[in-house]
């Protein structure tokens, strides 16, 4: 850098700083944030890699799309919105359980005639197998027999959450949908679709201070 040779990694450098690497200089480009909302389908991999052959998410991408990250993963039998974006510091804002960012899903559930007093505990928060999950807001949207559609709003994001506390209380998830992260929506994007949307002046603010 500037003729000398660097040998600490974390090396704070500048726009006027010229950097050469085995004798070639690395251009500085300056890459804008971008963010994509991605409707994911049941039976991809949120994964790069995948020993025995899945489907993956990245498999599905562009490929202009350039190198993405993704925000808040769904697992292999989930669906729905799926966030990406080139910029690391993005990803960990939207990912931080301090950040309380809500995501939104509507669920299908099979089991019981489903009440809405049945859902007290996960308004209340629950302990599965030792682990604590924080109060999710959830609203009965329908049932009929044993099927009922539920809407839940939660800002953790532990694994399998979802599917764990309500199989506490005795339900089995059928279909699981992710609907709304933070400020973007799935709104009427079909499966397996891509659209770049624009980075909320709201959200860049807070990433900023």
């Amino acid at each position: 850098m500037n003729g000398v040779i660097v040998i600490n990694p974390a090396t704070k450098v500048s726009n006027s700083d010229a950097i050469f690497f085995d004798g070639y200089l690395i251009k500085n480009e300056l890459i804008n944030p971008r963010m994509w909302i991605y409707h994911k389908p049941v039976g991809e991999l949120c994964s790069d890699h995948d020993p025995y052959g899945k489907r993956k998410v990245f498999d599905s991408f562009p490929k202009n799309i350039g190198k993405v990250c993704l925000v808040g993963r769904l697992d292999y039998n989930s669906e729905g919105l799926l966030l990406l974006t080139n910029k690391g510091f993005i990803k960990r804002y939207l990912e931080l359980p301090r950040n309380q960012v809500t995501r939104t899903y509507k669920v299908k559930v099979w089991g019981y005639n489903l009440i809405d007093r049945n859902l007290e505990p996960l308004r209340a928060g629950m302990t599965v197998s030792g682990i604590n999950y924080a109060p999710m807001n959830i609203d009965l949207l329908s049932t009929r027999e044993k099927i009922s559609w539920l809407q839940i709003s939660l800002s953790e994001g532990k694994n399998r959450e979802i599917r764990r506390v309500l199989e506490k209380i005795g339900l089995r998830v059928s279909k699981l949908i992710r609907i709304k992260y933070g400020n973007f929506s799935l709104g009427t994007l079909k499966c397996r679709q891509i659209r770049e949307v624009s980075i909320p002046k709201a959200l860049i603010k807070k990433i900023e201070k």
